[in-house]
């Protein structure tokens, strides 16, 4: 699907950490990046019933939540060739999770820490490429 520039068509983002005050922060930093419309999920569970309804354009997921994390999310996800774009979007930024992300699927990976300006636009671009290419 290609986004017609003229027509800022709203990207659906279904974002999911556990860290709710987090998500909350982060949801208002994307939503003035960029076009996006953005639901919150607080666990992999909740975000597979919110799927249920609606179909993101991408996802964005934390790695470290309780009960399922969002590699298990993301292998779930692509067993059942469900190839929506993946955004890892995590403090662990260590190679080796990258990597295993990639392997599982991901479109792409960004760390939370740093310069919230950076960590946003780089989040921005990240999700705007994978859901245009």
């Amino acid at each position: 699907m290609m986004l017609n520039s003229n027509k800022k068509e709203q990207i659906k983002v279904l974002f999911v950490d556990d860290d709710k005050e987090f998500l909350k922060s982060a949801t208002q930093c994307l939503k003035l990046k960029g076009s996006f419309d953005i639901e919150a999920a607080f666990s992999v569970d909740e975000a597979l019933e919110k799927m249920k309804t609606n179909k993101p354009d991408a996802i964005i997921c934390d790695i470290q939540m309780p009960f399922k994390d969002g590699l298990e999310f993301l292998k779930a996800l692509r067993d059942s060739e469900y190839d929506v774009p993946f955004i890892v979007f995590t403090v662990t930024e260590d190679k080796e999770t990258a990597l295993k992300a990639f392997k599982l699927g991901a479109n792409g990976f960004v760390g939370k820490s740093g310069d919230p300006e950076v960590v946003f636009s780089t989040l921005q671009r990240c999700i705007e490429k994978a859901v245009t290419s």
